[in-house]
Order: structure tokens, then C-alpha cells, then sequence
């Protein structure tokens, strides 16, 4: 499952210790974490406090955390498990050190720190089918190991680099490895793409359709190494080619709801694609006059239901009246085609012949 890349300025690379903090629950009123050996709890500079293996329940109060049990403690508690157990948040483990953190609402953010390495064991089986060839897995470590290592800082004001959710990257820790992805991470450890020394901004998306698209065109930041290309390689994947119907009202209440107004739509078209034939911008008419929207901005509005931006749209005059989108792909389009890797490495193509294919003018680094 590809992820949901939004643009934010690239951070500075932090220390060569390649840790990573991982925010796993946001504002939350209560969390349990459980380990079946002892866990070491600190806060500030006092002592670590040594508990015994068990459930322990945390909630925030009004100067701090407290355990349910064990005591309380400032508003940053960190939880190390001894003997290289694992920490388990409710029923799910995950590797490394937990955090937790009052907020300022008075709730917790549970913060997840560990290798860089580590985390990308969590994260490679969501993004690709553990039973694609090797090479596509190995491109995928590449692309997910750069694009962490490019958000560092992301959540700085929440205490975290980057969230657990496709947002980000989906991670979902210890219950999300395997075997044949891990090895993948393994094979190429440290390895990056960079431009100009550092590490690139690497958006990836499922199913381009037959073509990627430029950055600028998508979201309006230009890239120079995430420029279109043609795709024969991305083909195979389920849903490849789509339609999506839904009535006209809803149509029109979702686009609502996004603060813009619309009644009574009479004609929808694409008024501007991208050389890839994606709707740039799309043209709506109605008693509200004519309406502008930009395509990303119409997938943003109706969600999963919309794949791509690759379509045509037209009204079907059912009863309901009905809005057809026809399309190809699923994705933003921008940078690697998880489906194209897969076409790619089927023929015999190497994981850094398939990234250099999508992302130009890179180079690989150790970092």
C-alpha cells in the first residue's frame, strides 16, 4: 500500500546513530504497554524505576504521567525493556524504547524510538507484497529508508520524526515482519538516494497508470529528480483500469463539506491535464456558477473512492444523476511505481537501475 506523501521543507540529517522516533498514538486518554520480563521507566534525571514483567496502565495528569501500580513521574516517561524483550502497546510488540508524553490537552502521545533499520522491518510488508521479487523489495527499502531519513524532524513540535499511518509510512512494528522483506532492508542497510549530498524527498505511489508525473504538477513543488516518465512497467495491478460511480448529491455534499460552494451541478469536465493525462483542473457547473477545482485537490475531497487523478469524468443522467470518473493507476504518480518496480525486476532489472528509472540524476550513498 502506497503511502500519502504531503511536501514539507527537508530537515537536516540528525546524528550517524540513524534512530528514528515514530509517533504511534496521538492524544490518547489512557495506553497499556506489557512485557513479559522487567521494564526500566525514567523521567528527567531521576532514577530509573525497575518494574517487574506484567500490564501496566498510563494516563496523564495534570502535572504529569502516572502508572497505575508504580507511581507518577514528570511528562516524559520512557520505557526500556530489559534483556532485549519487547514492549508491547495493548497486544501489538514493536522494538526499541517507548516514550510517552503528556500534551498540552492533557492527554498522551505514544512515541516509538528505534534503529532506522528496525523500523523499516515494520514498514516494508505494508507498502509491498512480501512475494515480489527480490529486486522490487530491495528498491522499496531504498525508497523507504531515504524518505524517512529525509522527514526527520517532521513532528518536531509533537516530540517525533515521522507518524505510523499512510500519512507518513505505515508501521506497524514487530506484527508487521517478514522474513523476505526484512532481508531486503538487510541487503541494502544504510543505503540512500541522494541529490546534490543529500537525501531526497523519494515519494512513491502504488500504480502510475503507464505514466508518473512531475512534482510540480501534482503539488505545485518542483523536484529535479522527480520529473514524469513514460511507464510501461506498471502494469498487473488490481484495479489497473476503474470506473467509480456515485450519485450526484453525494458528489456535491463532499465537495461542500471541503468549504467550497456547489449546487445543483448540470456539466463536469477536465478543463486542463498533465502530459500524462492527468485532470490538472476540472471545470463544474451549476446554479453556483462555474466552479475551478484542481484534480489533487478533488481526490483530497473524495478520498479512497477516487484511485487517481488519471480519469475523465462525465454525468450520467440515471435517476439518481450519477458522476462517472473513468481511470487508470492509484496514487498520487509522483517518483517510484511500486507496480513498475515489480514490472521492472520481473525482467531482470537490478533495484538501482529501477530507482534511477523513476527518481533522475540520483546518486546511491551508505549513509
Amino acid at each position: 500500500m502506497a503511502m500519502l506523501l504531503m511536501l514539507w521543507p527537508p530537515m537536516p540529517a540528525r546524528s550517524e546513530s540513524h534512530l528514528i522516533r515514530v509517533g504511534l498514538r496521538r492524544e490518547v486518554e489512557r495506553i497499556v504497554v506489557m512485557s513479559d520480563r522487567s521494564i526500566a521507566l525514567s523521567a528527567g534525571t531521576a532514577a530509573p524505576v525497575r518494574v517487574g514483567p506484567g500490564a501496566y496502565e498510563f494516563t496523564a495528569t495534570p502535572t504529569g504521567v502516572v502508572a497505575a501500580g508504580v507511581g507518577s513521574f514528570d511528562a516524559v516517561v520512557r520505557l526500556a525493556p530489559a534483556d532485549g524483550a519487547r514492549l508491547y502497546l495493548d497486544i501489538y510488540p514493536y522494538r526499541g524504547v517507548l516514550e510517552l508524553r503528556r500534551t498540552a490537552a492533557g492527554r498522551l502521545t505514544v512515541i516509538n524510538e528505534l534503529d532506522l533499520e528496525e523500523y523499516l522491518y515494520g514498514v516494508l510488508k505494508n507498502e509491498v507484497d512480501p512475494q515480489w521479487p527480490t529486486e522490487a523489495l530491495k528498491a522499496q527499502a531504498v525508497a523507504s529508508r531515504t524518505w524517512a531519513l529525509y522527514s526527520l524532524n517532521r513532528f518536531a513540535s509533537e516530540g517525533y520524526d515521522v507518524c505510523a499511518t499512510a500519512d507518513c509510512q505505515v508501521y506497524r512494528g514487530v506484527t508487521a515482519e517478514d522474513p523476505r522483506t526484512s532481508a531486503a532492508v538487510d541487503e541494502t542497510r544504510g543505503e540512500v538516494m541522494t541529490y546534490q549530498g543529500r537525501p531526497i524527498f523519494a515519494a512513491y505511489h502504488s500504480d502510475s497508470g503507464g505514466s508518473t508525473e512531475s512534482s510540480d504538477l501534482v503539488w505545485g513543488g518542483a523536484y529535479p529528480y522527480l520529473r514524469g516518465v513514460a511507464d510501461p512497467y506498471s502494469v498487473g495491478a488490481p484495479r489497473h483500469e476503474w470506473i467509480v460511480r456515485m450519485d450526484l448529491a453525494t458528489f456535491e455534499n463532499r465537495v461542500r463539506r471541503s468549504g467550497r460552494m456547489i449546487t445543483n451541478v448540470t456539466g463536469i469536465e477536465v478543463a486542463e491535464a498533465t502530459p500524462s493525462g492527468r485532470a490538472a483542473l476540472l471545470r463544474v457547473a451549476g446554479a453556483h456558477g462555474v466552479l475551478l477545482l484542481r484534480g489533487a485537490e478533488l481526490r483530497s475531497v473524495l478520498g479512497a473512492d477516487l484511485r487517481s487523478t488519471l480519469f475523465t469524468v462525465r454525468l450520467v443522467p440515471d435517476d439518481p444523476p450519477q458522476v462517472e470518473f473513468q481511470g487508470r493507476g492509484s496514487g498520487h504518480g509522483v517518483g517510484l511505481s511500486q507496480w513498475g518496480a515489480r514490472g521492472m525486476a520481473e525482467m531482470g532489472r537490478r533495484y538501482q537501475e529501477i530507482l534511477s528509472y523513476y527518481y533522475s540524476g540520483i546518486a546511491f550513498e551508505t549513509k
